[in-house]
């Protein structure tokens, strides 16, 4: 079904939030799936805001992709993720 799914996409983004255990169940997702995805791909490590939080540099090392970082609940942010994802689009 994900070959389907993304077929034709031109671009894949995945979300996740900027904790250790997410990542690594993010990881493994990604392990899982990153055979369908023939298309870039980059992540957005949600939670920036969080004490606890990983920065976008650690993870996109643990991701192994493109990384940037943003919280959701910052309305400021919103014109940065259209920027991001205008941007990545344009750079395919």
């Amino acid at each position: 079904m994900w070959q389907d799914f993304l077929r034709g996409t031109g671009l894949t983004v995945l979300v996740c939030d900027s904790t250790e255990d997410n990542i690594k169940k993010t990881k493994a997702i990604f392990d899982k799936f990153s055979r369908y995805m023939n298309t870039k791909i980059i992540a957005i490590a949600n939670k920036q805001d969080l004490p606890d939080a990983l920065s976008a540099k650690k993870v996109q090392k643990k991701l192994g992709i493109t990384t940037y970082g943003m919280s959701a609940i910052r309305f400021d942010l919103r014109d940065r993720i259209r920027e991001i994802f205008e941007y990545e689009i344009e750079e395919e």
